[in-house]
């Protein structure tokens, strides 16, 4: 219990701090721009053309000459169209997927720069020094900046997302409502699962610019260079195992992962193509958000794990 109010009173001493950073103020600023791209540019454009998901021949307009053979003959009936794939309407069009990338690449660069620059300048402000004056486990402290980080970064999120979010629910339907839903969701996982990305990188930092550059490398690996892995690996595995591949592979990068899974939600499987077709069953069954959501508590357990020991170790070395 005493640990417990150790970790509240040190979490709620790092929040006011954050809460009054002029960093989130501009961020806050940003996300509001993203929320109104996100109402003005996405739903209105899925109002104007929405994506309409057919199967098979009958839909895509293809008709096949069987002449006077009568094709039963031949064991063949016809198939009833599934009243459940009709008008079914798709959330992922070039506008969607557009806004789905930019928080794709902008929540995690934001959520880096930030928590790392509250860690260095710790660091470079003597707090840290500080700190091991009173002979307390550095997993308290860092697992405060962890907690004050994605709480002050979610505040900042529900602010402007949540005021655009009362007029999308005063405007729209539920389908449009669901899209938004998801974006938010979207956002949430990418805030805490890089806000733990960034304890990381602040702790192996030394100062803000090399905090900075460890941040944009990666940000950078994450968001683009892990792709071309992806597809160099795959292309070495044998036939037999490149599915269950591909899917570890997609989980071990959160944004990937996360890129998937938004896919999967706003009803849009069928660009991954027949060879995927287990991602459209996991995603019905919920399979696929439970892997989600384990491979990013496995990374933000990694990633404490790993700035407990960093910082402990220098604390050694230092003396």
């Amino acid at each position: 219990m005493k640990a417990f109010q150790t970790l509240r009173a040190m979490t709620s001493y790092e929040l006011r701090l954050l809460l009054r950073s002029k960093w989130l103020l501009n961020f806050m600023l940003l996300l509001l721009i993203m929320a109104a791209l996100f109402y003005f540019y996405g739903l209105k454009s899925l109002e104007a053309d929405p994506q309409e998901i057919s199967y098979g021949l009958a839909d895509s307009g293809i008709k096949i000459d069987t002449g006077t053979i009568d094709p039963s003959y031949f064991g063949l009936e016809e198939i009833q169209q599934d009243e459940s794939t009709i008008d079914e309407k798709s959330g992922y069009n070039r506008a969607m997927a557009l806004l789905m990338n930019l928080s794709l690449w902008v929540m995690p660069i934001i959520s880096l720069i930030f928590g790392t620059n509250a860690i260095v300048a710790d660091k470079e402000d003597g707090r840290l020094s500080l700190y091991r004056t009173y002979q307390k486990p550095y997993f308290y402290y860092l697992l405060s900046k962890f907690l004050a980080l994605s709480i002050s970064l979610l505040v900042a999120l529900g602010i402007t997302y949540g005021l655009f979010g009362v007029i999308i629910f005063l405007t729209t339907d539920g389908a449009e409502i669901s899209y938004y839903k998801t974006l938010i969701l979207l956002n949430i996982f990418l805030i805490i699962t890089f806000s733990a990305l960034s304890v990381f990188i602040g702790a192996i930092s030394s100062t803000r610019m090399q905090g900075l550059s460890f941040a944009l490398c990666a940000w950078s690996f994450l968001v683009f260079g892990y792709e071309f892995i992806i597809f160099s690996i795959v292309d070495l595995i044998p036939y037999a195992y490149k599915l269950n591949s591909m899917l570890a592979l997609i989980l071990s990068n959160p944004i990937e992962s996360l890129r998937v899974w938004s896919i999967t939600k706003l009803n849009a499987n069928y660009i991954f193509g027949p060879e995927y077709l287990i991602i459209d069953q996991w995603g019905q069954s919920g399979r696929f958000t439970n892997y989600v959501v384990l491979s990013s508590l496995f990374m933000i357990a990694i990633a404490l794990f790993l700035a407990n020991f960093t910082i402990a170790k220098r604390r050694d070395r230092l003396g």
